[in-house]
């Protein structure tokens, strides 16, 4: 069997060397060109998405965030189930915001996005912590939250979809 492993293995590289032979070292160029690690084009498509999810969220635009999503993606926060998952996970978490704001009788629930405090970037993946203030009013009182969104966002086709989105308020911290 180990001879086998190793015929097949010395037929498939003696078949690369050929091919360098014939073609020469010849690099083939991509179709579809990776994205150059933190561009200025990367962070505003990135940012984008992410203004246009918190906003959602004290909208509760569940359309506006139906493709944002990896097909595997997860959100995480603090109002139960606390977790969704997959490519509606965002329309689940709105869902679910909207029914707590209403449950709570949460008026005038409003998000401020602050400075992105970190920013980290690979060809195919984006990590970014991105500060946020909701506010809003629960029976004449002030209702306000501090925290953070943590977003993992990855390449998938071409387009940069959120992969994971964590909510961490400061009393958390």
């Amino acid at each position: 069997m180990n001879k086998q492993i190793l015929t097949f293995f010395i037929s498939c590289l003696a078949s690369v060397l050929m091919m360098q032979t014939a073609y020469g070292n010849t690099v083939v160029p991509r179709v579809h060109a990776k994205p150059v690690a933190d561009s200025a084009s990367n962070r505003n498509a990135v940012e984008k998405i992410i203004n246009t999810v918190i906003k959602a969220s004290s909208t509760f635009d569940v359309d506006a965030v139906t493709d944002l999503y990896t097909p595997n993606a997860v959100v995480a926060d603090e109002e139960p189930p606390f977790s969704w998952n997959g490519p509606t996970a965002g329309v689940q978490w709105i869902t679910t915001v909207e029914k707590t704001c209403k449950d709570f009788k949460l008026k005038n629930f409003k998000a401020k996005i602050r400075d992105i405090s970190v920013y980290l970037q690979t060809e195919e993946s984006i990590y970014v912590v991105v500060p946020v203030d909701y506010t809003g009013e629960i029976k004449g009182d002030r209702f306000d939250e501090e925290g953070a969104f943590t977003f993992i966002f990855r390449l998938v086709n071409g387009h940069w979809l959120i992969k994971s989105q964590v909510w961490v308020a400061r009393k958390g911290m």
